[in-house]
């Protein structure tokens, strides 16, 4: 019988050694909650319409443009891993509305830079 990993096709999990910082990029897993503070409880990618939730969560929950980001991708990421196509195009779109809003953000960014720039 096939293990869960062997079956998904995943590299195995490289844990924290002792004393390594929690959030340290030495280490890596889909799955675990470096910072729980964080986290936006009732995600999930059982079926579209779960999905579909799980994003008017994310967009409601209060938290910074990167961190919706980064919990959408986290999700859209653990739906392909377990092969949901459908559930996880539900996050892609979401990705891609908030990547156009990014863009836009850093394009009066720079612009306020330049004016500034050039009043001085």
């Amino acid at each position: 019988m096939q293990t869960f990993r062997q079956y998904i096709k995943e590299a195995p999990r490289v844990a924290r050694k002792k004393g390594q910082p929690a959030g340290s990029d030495k280490h890596s897993d889909l799955y675990t909650d470096e910072n729980p503070k964080g986290t936006i409880h009732g995600l999930g990618f059982k079926d579209v319409k779960t999905a579909k939730v799980s994003v008017s969560k994310i967009e409601g929950s209060g938290k910074t443009h990167a961190h919706k980001i980064q919990a959408a991708i986290a999700m859209e990421q653990r739906a392909r891993v377990m092969g949901k196509t459908a559930e996880a195009n539900v996050y892609r779109a979401y990705i891609e509305k908030m990547k156009k809003i990014t863009k836009e953000k850093n394009k009066w960014k720079s612009l306020k830079v330049y004016l500034n720039k050039k009043k001085k």
